[in-house]
């Protein structure tokens, strides 16, 4: 799906909205403008009749008084609401308002912040007066080139993803460089042979990327995957040309050690942020890295525990005490709320080369289990000493998953070999791993089934 530009540009009168969009293109930024309609019934947010779908804007410029009703802040609320809800990103943007009114604004956000726990908040907001502007063009337009650098955050961001938008871009251009023909051609002739060559390059870097059979199963990912370290070298050669004074002054603390109370407030976030996707529940279960609850049906239906035993060799509470929690923790009470509260499941460990080299991928699950962070004194062996109960279990750094703190354990002693979508134990997608924490896990699991062991007398 294409997104237009990140600047959305709201007002009901048309002649107020063009000098706003002028300003906009004076200073160089591509911006949207939506014409407000307050006439039509079946348009309560004065926005409906655009394609709100291709819009997730990090910059709002909307008129104060959308539908000229008297100067009350309780009359002026409503309308901006229901831009905001329609068009509102969850993540960084500003909020302006472009208006006459200039005195009224901070009561409308104040109102919006009281009524409509919906809304996302802006990182920052304020207000470009029309009474000073709309006849100094050259005023108004310094004063857009400053909306995005009065936030230092949002700033540093902004800049972030319009580098990473234009290596893109010069992605796509080298490929496009390599293709088109050496010599002068006709117009015919040159488009025919570019499109020709480019599309068996783009063929060609998904086979080599995925392998032919898995490629032609999941082009999309082939392709894209394999354009990665292209883009990824683009966007390293652009670093030299970054005023570092942005990031300085974003990055509060930078160089420095962190103060370990607000560090130790960000770290499962950030381990989140690194290393895990949420997933839906009709997300696929045959990905690699993917985090499977065990389906509770199945395993808390004593129909099965013989079943479950005959295959893992041990029953469900003994395998957690052995794997995952120290028994020795607690009360009889406490460890029983911390069984409880443990999810069981397993986490897709597939052969990274079977993603590739026209190899058929074989699925293959190693137990797991995430655990509330409030029962992390049962996740301690040994007095205290060790983190896990034995070496062949994989602690993951603690992760955030729908809002609450987790502790998630791999064992690497229990292997299924499973289909995933007919396979009665697996329950749904909770999280995917991503890359580089999958990397060492699949290391760590290989280190552990190929240590040696030795006969010896002392």
């Amino acid at each position: 799906m294409k997104t237009l530009p990140g600047i959305v540009l709201i007002d009901d009168k048309k002649d107020d909205l063009e000098t706003i969009q002028d300003s906009f293109i004076r200073a160089g930024y591509p911006c949207f403008p939506i014409h407000y309609q307050n006439n039509e019934p079946d348009n309560p947010s004065g926005i409906k009749h655009v394609n709100l779908n291709m819009i997730k804007p990090r910059v709002i410029i909307t008129d104060l008084n959308l539908q000229e009703q008297q100067i009350n802040p309780v009359q002026l609320v409503a309308p901006i609401a229901e831009v905001l809800k329609k068009i509102a990103v969850d993540g960084p943007y500003i909020l302006y308002f472009w208006s006459r009114n200039a005195g009224k604004v901070r009561e409308v956000m104040e109102l919006i912040s009281k009524r409509y726990s919906d809304i996302p908040y802006p990182l920052d907001w304020g207000v470009l007066d029309k009474a000073r502007f709309m006849n100094q063009p050259n005023e108004l337009t310094e004063s857009v080139k400053e909306l995005f650098t009065k936030d230092p955050v949002f700033h540093a961001l902004y800049s972030w993803e319009n580098r990473v938008a234009t290596a893109a871009q010069a992605t796509t251009d080298s490929l496009f460089q390599l293709a088109r023909p050496a010599e002068k051609t006709t117009l015919s002739r040159f488009q025919e042979t570019t499109s020709k060559k480019l599309q068996t390059m783009l063929a060609a870097i998904g086979n080599e990327t995925l392998g032919v059979k898995n490629a032609k199963d999941e082009p999309e990912v082939a392709i894209e995957l394999g354009l990665e370290p292209v883009l990824h070298d683009h966007i390293q050669s652009m670093y030299e040309k970054i005023d570092r004074s942005v990031w300085l002054k974003a990055a509060n603390g930078i160089g420095e050690r962190l103060a370990q109370e607000s560090y130790r407030d960000v770290k499962a976030q950030l381990n989140s942020f690194y290393h895990i996707e949420e997933l839906l529940r009709d997300a696929p279960k045959n990905k690699r890295g993917t985090w499977i609850e065990a389906d509770k049906n199945y395993f808390s239906n004593e129909l099965y525990e013989k079943k479950i035993k005959n295959n893992l060799g041990r029953n469900i509470k003994t395998l957690l005490n052995e794997e995952f929690l120290d028994s020795s923790q607690g009360t009889k009470e406490s460890r029983r709320k911390a069984h409880a509260a443990t999810r069981l499941g397993f986490i897709e460990l597939s052969a990274e080369c079977d993603q590739a080299q026209r190899k058929t991928k074989l699925n293959r699950f190693f137990l797991s289990a995430m655990i509330p962070k409030k029962y992390e004194d049962f996740t301690y062996f040994r007095g205290g000493k060790s983190d896990t109960a034995h070496a062949g279990v994989y602690r993951l750094p603690n992760v955030v998953v729908s809002d609450e703190e987790y502790i998630v354990k791999i064992s690497f002693m229990y292997q299924v070999g499973a289909i995933p979508d007919s396979n009665k134990w697996l329950g749904d997608p909770v999280f995917r791993l991503k890359d580089q924490i999958l990397s060492d896990i699949s290391y760590k699991a290989s280190q552990h089934s190929a240590r040696p062991g030795i006969i010896r007398f002392d």
